[in-house]
């Protein structure tokens, strides 16, 4: 099934559950909620086509190594479109149609890697892990939405490598994350969520440094906040990254997938649990983590407004 974005409530609400300190957060999630759907699906393919058809070699690198564990990634895809979204997509030998965008992908077509070809068709990004000379290292990768801008470049690289910019988290984290990406069962797929707020409405984050354009965008809006905190509903918005973690049966690549949303924080509206939660996160972060956010830069009016919504005196 389809699961919707709201423009009123929020189709993930990661805050109300996670805790203070870097945490890996898995849980389970069925192969039939795998890919989703926003309201926005098409201008969203719209936006992510473009940026890969004019800039691919910033939103999609790939080994070659990588091509078997790309063609059983993309069946998977079409097979779970096929049989659990079939109000979007029909699938009638090798190809794939999209019923509410009237485009058709050859599946059989050589001159597409078929992962760049999958980037076409479904809104979430997807990397590709595999095993290496015994090393589990990225080798694919499809990124036209992370506020990271890292996964692309991170092509041939480990999964710490990756996590370089995000404080201490390789050091608190990076030996339980190699071992969860060793063991992640084809049986069992997992989902987890990151979330931000920021002031860029947009899930299309600009590829070059995307924390200047994040941090500029803050300090655009900071005065603005200074002077009328009441507005931190319209200004700022919540960024939530759903992630997935599933194993490839015949090529023994993890597929990780990331499924971006964005609503404004105006959402917390009516939800003092909602703004309890992540005021008392917001509270206990660190300086580092404030820092590496950029929320430190409006961390006044944004935890004011909450405070406001959750009817903290």
């Amino acid at each position: 099934m389809s699961v919707p974005q709201s423009t009123e409530h929020a189709a993930y609400q990661p805050y109300r559950w996670a805790t203070v300190d870097f945490a890996l957060g898995l849980r389970p999630t069925r192969m039939s909620e795998w890919i989703q759907f926003s309201p926005r699906h098409a201008g969203n393919m719209r936006e992510k086509r473009r940026r890969l058809s004019a800039q691919c070699d910033r939103y999609y690198r790939a080994l070659p190594e990588s091509l078997f564990a790309q063609r059983e990634l993309r069946d998977r895809v079409v097979a779970h479109l096929a049989a659990d979204h079939q109000d979007r997509y029909a699938l009638a030998g090798s190809t794939l149609t999209s019923l509410h965008e009237s485009l058709e992908w050859r599946l059989d077509d050589p001159g597409v890697e078929p992962l760049r070809q999958l980037s076409d068709v479904i809104e979430e990004d997807f990397m590709l892990l595999q095993e290496l000379d015994g090393t589990m290292r990225i080798t694919a990768s499809s990124n036209a939405y992370s506020s990271s801008g890292r996964l692309v470049s991170a092509v041939g690289q480990t999964v710490d490598w990756a996590h370089i910019p995000v404080p201490t988290l390789t050091d608190k984290l990076g030996a339980r994350i190699n071992r969860v990406l060793s063991s992640v069962n084809e049986d069992t797929p997992c989902e987890r969520f990151n979330w931000q707020v920021t002031p860029m409405a947009t899930l299309f984050f600009p590829h070059d440094n995307p924390h200047r354009a994040n941090a500029n965008a803050m300090h655009a809006v900071r005065d603005v906040l200074q002077r009328e905190p009441g507005r931190a509903g319209e200004l700022l918005f919540i960024r939530v990254e759903r992630q997935t973690l599933s194993r490839l049966p015949a090529s023994r690549a993890v597929a990780f997938s990331l499924h971006t949303y964005s609503d404004p924080l105006s959402v917390l509206e009516g939800d003092p649990e909602a703004a309890r939660a992540m005021l008392g996160l917001l509270e206990g972060y660190s300086g580092s983590r404030w820092h590496y956010t950029e929320m430190d830069i409006v961390r006044e009016p944004l935890t004011g407004y909450l405070r406001r919504l959750a009817a903290v005196a």
